[in-house]
């Protein structure tokens, strides 16, 4: 462990100085330049990141948080003046008192000051000794949240080590007991989780920073919220995907490699109706990732993997040339509805590929306010095709045209979107017989 798991009065100037350059973010370290963010909107989420990173390493095997210092690609790279050091950890072992439960035994936080390179630097340093406590939960917004530090990253605590623990601290006296005990455990721990979760999911909001969701549910709930507060009730399509396992850093998007393969996507056609890709001028970096806009419409890459393209409906390209149709309602043209899905599969896979990603992938397809739209009942052979109105194809729901589906990183592209746009069709009410461009194997025909 980093520093023998001394007392943070043992450590020395010399030990902290020489982290830099070397020590890289590990199971016992972690390195933060500046104090928790507070947010004004939303003030327990300070406490809720605080709790977070110091009980998750009490889960472990205990460890360091080092305030005041910069880091890059994960290693120690300079120290950070503190500023109000003290201050911060009062709050911040004030806040330990208050929400992590049970308490840890011996948790340290304290100010430490130090001269680097003719500056006088301020730190804080939170010590976590190994607990003997575990499971360590932490109360926010009315929930119970239980994590763990593998590595560098934090996950939800599993279950299957939940119960283990909990079995240890409350130490049955009867052996006798130890079944009936067991259950009774089981059943409150999955009350917890079940009450955590709907607890969570409810909390959620637009402004979340994406890269902290420990679940996909979670990541595609933030993503839904700010997708909403977009479209409104305007007509929309949107496609996303994320991997079942989340990984801040599962993508490198600065990477030449990334920014090639989403300005040059594997589409089946280079004139065609899906995803176009984004030009490099129109790429804009974030904290979170990367997002861009290409010929119909949004592109959004997070580094956790998770992938989105939306496109508003009344985009020429799902309605193409319908002012030129005998359609007086408005309506999907079904090269897009085949297509598109296709195209951001065979995106998906290359960008996972390319990142080596292989869990489980979650896939969804939504088609919104799409009241009063038709899809024709017929195959169209060519992109300015006539025909008439069919009452029998016009959608009269409000709800959306939702279609999921979860696949390994062997999917294949065509197969997976013949499912979505089948799915589709059948919210139109219409066969499979109306579905063109799939073979009978449900492979993608044009080129």
């Amino acid at each position: 462990m980093i520093f023998d798991n001394k007392s943070i009065s043992e450590i020395t100037d010399q030990e902290l100085k020489n982290l830099v350059g070397n020590q890289e973010e590990n199971l016992w370290i972690d390195f933060k330049q500046q104090d928790y963010h507070r947010d004004s909107t939303d003030p327990d989420k300070y406490h809720r990141e605080i709790c977070k990173d110091i009980t998750a390493m009490a889960n472990a095997e205990g460890g360091y948080i080092l305030i005041g210092i910069r880091e890059e690609n994960k290693i120690a790279r300079d120290f950070f003046h503190v500023d109000n050091a003290a201050s911060i950890a009062q709050s911040i072992n004030a806040i330990c008192l208050q929400y992590i439960d049970p308490r840890i035994p011996n948790l340290e936080v304290e100010p430490y000051s130090l001269t680097w390179q003719n500056r006088d630097i301020e730190l804080v340093i939170i010590h976590i000794p190994a607990s003997g406590m575990q499971p360590h939960s932490f109360k926010w917004k009315n929930s119970t949240n239980f994590v763990k530090r593998y590595e560098d990253v934090i996950r939800e605590f599993p279950v299957s080590e939940l119960i283990p623990d909990l079995l240890v601290r409350y130490q049955p006296p009867f052996m006798d007991s130890i079944i009936g005990q067991i259950r009774q455990i089981e059943s409150q721990l999955a009350s917890i989780l079940r009450g955590t979760r709907r607890e969570r999911m409810n909390s959620i909001s637009s402004e979340d920073n994406a890269l902290d969701a420990d679940e996909a549910s979670e990541l595609i709930r933030i993503m839904e919220l700010r997708f909403n507060e977009i479209i409104s009730d305007q007509p929309y399509y949107r496609i996303l995907a994320v991997p079942k396992e989340l990984n801040q850093e599962a993508v490198e998007t600065r990477s030449e490699n990334i920014h090639n393969i989403l300005q040059n996507p594997p589409n089946i056609r280079r004139v065609g109706f899906g995803v176009t890709g984004i030009k490099k001028e129109d790429m804009v970096p974030s904290f979170e990732g990367i997002k861009g806009r290409d010929m119909y419409g949004e592109i959004i890459l997070l580094k956790n993997g998770f992938l989105e393209v939306r496109c508003p409906l009344s985009n020429s390209h799902f309605q193409w040339m319908h002012e030129k149709s005998r359609l007086s309602t408005h309506w999907l043209y079904p090269h897009v509805v085949c297509e598109f899905p296709v195209s951001f599969l065979k995106l998906v896979k290359a960008i996972y590929e390319a990142s080596g990603i292989n869990p489980n992938v979650f896939i969804r397809q939504e088609y919104h306010n799409l009241v009063g739209f038709m899809l024709p009942r017929m195959v169209p052979s060519d992109p300015f095709f006539l025909t008439l109105e069919n009452e029998k194809d016009i959608y009269m729901h409000s709800t959306p045209i939702v279609s999921e589906q979860i696949v390994d990183l062997n999917f294949i592209p065509d197969h997976v979107a013949y499912d979505l746009v089948k799915d589709v069709y059948d919210h139109f009410g219409l066969d499979e017989q109306w579905i063109p461009f799939f073979d009978e194997n449900h492979n993608f025909t044009l080129e």
